[in-house]
Parts: C-alpha cells; sequence; structure tokens
C-alpha cells in the first residue's frame, strides 16, 4: 500500500505532464491542502534522512513542473528577465551547497525554494487562454470552500490539534490551514473589489473568519495588513485612507478582546500598560509568548550565522542539524529570515528581500498601468498574497509550505501577467482550446502525421 501511494505522488504528476499539463495545474492546487503525512514519528528514513509524504509529493510536483517547463524554455526568456532577482536567489542557495554541511538536506532545501518559482514558470508555459485563466481562478476559490469544510467537520468532530482551541485541517494543522485561507481571502476580496460580486464578498468574509478561527496570531496579523494594502490600492482620494486605517485599526483590537488570542499573545493574557512600557520597553518582548522560538533562533544565529555572517553556514544547515539532534524537539526554526540568515547569511537574506520586492513592484506596476481589468484583479489578489507570505515566513515555516502556501501565492502572480499578455494583445502564442491541450501524446503523434499545423497543440511538444 505504502509502494502504491509513493508511486501515485511521484509518478503521476509525471504522467500529467507529459499526456496534460494544464491537469497538473488543476491537481496541484485542487490538492495543494490536502494533507499527505505520516505523521510525527511515522517518517521514512534512509541516505536522504527522515522523509514524510509531503517530501514526496513535492518531489513529484518539482519533477513534473520542471518536465513542462524544460520542454517549454523558449517561452519564457520574457518572463526570466522579469523575475531575474528570485533566480538569482536561488542560484545563490544552490552555490551554497558548496559549503553546507549535508549535500542531501541542502538539495531538499534546494528543493523547497525552487518549487514555487517552477510553478510560477509551469503556469506561464502552459496557460493559454482566458477560459483557463478563469478556470483556475475558480478552482483556487472551490479549495478554500472545500478546505472550510474539512475544518467545521472535523471540529465537530472532536478534532482539536494538540488540544489546542481553533479550527485546523487535521494532519496539516492550524498554522498551514490558515495560511492557506488567508491567501486566497486576497483573491475573494481583489474579486470583490474588482467587480463588487457578493459570491467574493461572502467567501472574503468565509476564508477570513476561517484563517482567524484558526488563531495563529502572525497569519492574522498578515492577513489584516494584506486588507489595508488592497484597500488603500483600490481606493481613491480619503476613502482610501479610511479603509485602510480601519483595517489596521482593528489588528490590535482583535488581539486585545478576544481572550484566546489575548493569552496566545501575552504571558498570562496580561498586557503591558503604557506607562510600563514607556519606562522599558523591553516589557514588551518579555511578555510575549514566543512559544521557544525566541530561545531557538538565539541558538541558531549562535551557531550558524555568527560564525559566517556574510555567506551563512550553507543551505539545509538548520534542518539538518534539528533532524540529527532531535533532543531539541523541532523540525525547523520556525522563522525562514533566521533559517535564511543562518543558511544563505546576509547575502542570500538580502537576494530575498529584494526578490520579493520585485515582486511587489512589478505587481504594482501592472496594477497602475494595464489596461486589462484582470490584470489588475490578479495582481493586487498576487500584492495581498505576497503580503501575507512574507509576514507568515517571520515566525512560521512558510517555505516548508509549498503546496499549501507558496504555489497558490505565485499562481496569482502568474494569472496576471498572463491576464494583461491576453488582453492587451502581448501574448506570442496562439491560443489553445482545453479539448486540444487535454488530448494527450499519444493522439498527438497520431494526429501529427495525418493533419500537420502550423502550431503547437500541446505545450510539451515543441514545434518541428
Amino acid at each position: 500500500m505504502l509502494i502504491l501511494l509513493v508511486l501515485l505522488l511521484t509518478i503521476f504528476p509525471v504522467g500529467l505532464a507529459i499526456t496534460w499539463p494544464m491537469g497538473l495545474i488543476y491537481f496541484s492546487l485542487l490538492t495543494g491542502a490536502l494533507p499527505v503525512t505520516f505523521g510525527k514519528g511515522g517518517q521514512l528514513g534512509g541516505d536522504f534522512g527522515r522523509i514524510d509524504l509531503y517530501a514526496i509529493r513535492l518531489l513529484g510536483l518539482w519533477v513534473a513542473a520542471l518536465i513542462v517547463v524544460l520542454f517549454n524554455i523558449q517561452r519564457l526568456p520574457k518572463y526570466l528577465t522579469q523575475y531575474k532577482f528570485h533566480a538569482l536567489f536561488l542560484f545563490f542557495s544552490i552555490v551554497a551547497l558548496s559549503w553546507a554541511p549535508s549535500i542531501v538536506y541542502g538539495t531538499r532545501m534546494v528543493a523547497k525554494l525552487m518549487a514555487p518559482y517552477l510553478f510560477l514558470l509551469l503556469l506561464l508555459a502552459v496557460v493559454s487562454t482566458r477560459k483557463q485563466i478563469e478556470r483556475i481562478e475558480w478552482l483556487m476559490l472551490l479549495t478554500g470552500v472545500l478546505a472550510i469544510l474539512v475544518e467545521v467537520a472535523s471540529w465537530l468532530a472532536g478534532y482539536r490539534f494538540e488540544g489546542k482551541t481553533g479550527l485546523g485541517i487535521p494532519g496539516l494543522g492550524p498554522a498551514p490551514s490558515s495560511a492557506h485561507l488567508a491567501i486566497l481571502s486576497m483573491l475573494a476580496f481583489s474579486g470583490f473589489r474588482h467587480s463588487g460580486s457578493r459570491t467574493h464578498l461572502v467567501l472574503t468574509i468565509c476564508f477570513a473568519g476561517a484563517a482567524a478561527a484558526g488563531f495563529t496570531r502572525i497569519t492574522i496579523a498578515g492577513m489584516f495588513l494584506g486588507f489595508s494594502m488592497i484597500m488603500f490600492l483600490s481606493s481613491s482620494g480619503i476613502l482610501r485612507y479610511a479603509l485602510a486605517f480601519c483595517s489596521m485599526a482593528a489588528l490590535p483590537a482583535v488581539f486585545f478582546l478576544n481572550d484566546v488570542l489575548r493569552y496566545r499573545m501575552f504571558k498570562g493574557g496580561e498586557i503591558p500598560s503604557l506607562d510600563v512600557l514607556a519606562n522599558d520597553p523591553s516589557v514588551a518582548l518579555d511578555s510575549v509568548h514566543g512559544s521557544g522560538r525566541f530561545d531557538a533562533w538565539g541558538n541558531v544565529l549562535e551557531m550558524f550565522f555568527f560564525p559566517n555572517p556574510f555567506f551563512g553556514s550553507g543551505t539545509g544547515t538548520t534542518q539538518h542539524y534539528f533532524y540529527t539532534h532531535p533532543e531539541h524537539g523541532l523540525n525547523a526554526i520556525h522563522s525562514e529570515y533566521i533559517r535564511v540568515l543562518a543558511e544563505l547569511g546576509m547575502f542570500g537574506f538580502a537576494l530575498l528581500v529584494v526578490a520579493f520586492g520585485a515582486y511587489l513592484m512589478k505587481m504594482w506596476i501592472t496594477y497602475k498601468t494595464s489596461r486589462s481589468a484582470n490584470a489588475k484583479k490578479y495582481s493586487l489578489a498576487a500584492m495581498g498574497g505576497i503580503l501575507v507570505y512574507f509576514i507568515f515566513m517571520s515566525t512560521d515555516n512558510a517555505i516548508d509550505y509549498v503546496t499549501s502556501s507558496g504555489i497558490y501565492v505565485f499562481t496569482f502572480i502568474a494569472l496576471s501577467e498572463k491576464s494583461r499578455d491576453l488582453d492587451e494583445g502581448a501574448a506570442t502564442d496562439k491560443a489553445v482550446g482545453d479539448e486540444e491541450v487535454g488530448s494527450g501524446i499519444v493522439s498527438y503523434l497520431g494526429k501529427l502525421v495525418d493533419t500537420p499545423s502550423t502550431s503547437r497543440r500541446y505545450p510539451i511538444i515543441p514545434k518541428e
């Protein structure tokens, strides 16, 4: 049974890459938040270290996306140039393998870093019609609805993650579950701001409510800031400032007025007074629950960052350390910024920040200058999603959550790019129908002999 499951997670995506690339995109987005895990203590062991089914699924997606990208590389020079800073960051992470203590864990980290970027290129190479773009949007929204149904049903059935109050998908946990819904709430809210659709408004409320009900502090903060950005950019006049201010003001109110969040944020639920903070600002940090993060961050920086602050200790160093020292009880550092600083140093960290800044700038330019309404909508969603993702990284393992978080953020970016190309006549490839894309390689090869064509009917097969 285990062998069949492993084969399904690896060979099935590769099969879709060869026969139906759009199906690979649909399948990856639809099952992104589906929990595939052995659970703690149930991981496989071997020469590649401790491996969960999540890593095996990521391997299948990584290989499948790479196959499609390589066969369509001629479609991508423009996008590779636009997103060069992300490519530079990934290149440096590969170079940093040369001084990493473990090539195995370093390679695993590189795969996680590269997967969202590969998925972005996959979408840019394969998506060729407005119908496909619309279908991808509603498919992502559907995943949010399904996630909420699973969370509510599990909660009613008595599921509590480690005994904590809050919603979460069993086997996934509140953190990645709430991040998934917070990111999708950016898409729903952008759709509402774009068209005034009541359906998008209802979905926004449901996604945001379920994300907040996971009681993960950093996700809630990221979501409020994402909504504030979208309202500020999509409004005009005094209204843009009023809406953004109301959203920002609601963030501290949520933590102060909700007992569960207050006790999770502050030790004993006691909020330091303004007089105390004015006399000793360090009290604020001392009163905040870090769940052991602060000590772990300090230890990791001491061991892996300070000895080589400019280039770090090598890709994959922190996970190799935690997996080979199980007495610490950690699998990851719970801060991607600390992890990048420890592994890639200030140089790698700077490349990461520049890469995210370049994405935000590109989406902002698209939103301000594009004549395409859909491109504006998706660029707005992308900016909100990037902000949620960027904030979520500060205290959680966003890089590890590739399929439940990362691929959705980069899908927003891809949809913005493709919408602009299609709506403004910049697309260089002739659009093909879904029935042609799904015809399969065997059918294609048969038709290639009988009915020559001047355009590709299938994304992977190069022109003759």
